[in-house]
């Protein structure tokens, strides 16, 4: 009959009684170091975004009138606020995007809602742009933590804008405009971030 070692037993069993409740409380400390990294997940470009006419007026790049290279079809007009916007003197029945210019070259106020597959941004609390990952009906879009960007084609000039956060924390936003056979123009707008009022 074998002898059982009864200091050797009484030490494995106390070590399993010690074990056992950190084993039970493993899954707990899992998900409560899961939860800070899935609220650090968010966009830092999400938010309410003022536009700041001082600090755009530093990155605004400034056209000659008449500048372009085949005659002039695309010319800078002036907005109410001063800040350039783009202006075409030539549209194409064909395309129902020329006539358009980017919303975010008028707005100035705007909210950026970031998704795993959609951008979401509304325009002075009015108009909405929804930005797909991918390839959508004419648009590439993608996006990062630190950049939102977005290229399409018409057949009078094609398009990108990219929205990238400053070092200073403002969101600066890009628009290049490249029409057929005229000059490529970048129109840039620097924005701040609008803090919500403590109730």
């Amino acid at each position: 009959m074998t002898e059982m070692n009864w200091p050797g037993t009484f030490s494995r069993f106390h070590a399993l009684c010690c074990m056992r409740p950190v084993i039970l409380a493993l899954p707990v400390l899992v998900a409560l170091l899961a939860a800070p990294l899935a609220g650090a997940a968010a966009s830092p470009l999400e938010g309410h975004w003022r536009i700041n006419l001082e600090e755009t007026d530093k990155v605004a790049v400034k056209f000659k009138e008449g500048s372009g290279v085949s005659g002039g079809n695309f010319k800078p007009s002036i907005s109410v606020m001063g800040l350039p916007l783009p202006k075409s003197y030539r549209q194409s029945p064909m395309s129902n995007l020329a006539a358009k210019d980017p919303k975010v070259l008028r707005c100035t106020d705007m909210q950026i809602a970031v998704g795993k597959k959609n951008v979401a941004l509304v325009y002075d609390s009015a108009d909405k742009e929804k930005l797909v990952k991918g390839d959508y009906r004419g648009r590439t879009s993608k996006w990062s933590k630190k950049k939102i960007e977005q290229k399409y084609k018409t057949s009078e000039r094609s398009v990108r804008k990219t929205w990238t956060l400053r070092d200073d924390g403002r969101l600066l936003v890009s628009v290049k405009l490249n029409p057929r056979g005229d000059k490529a123009r970048t129109y840039n707008r620097v924005f701040d971030r609008v803090t919500p009022e403590a109730p």
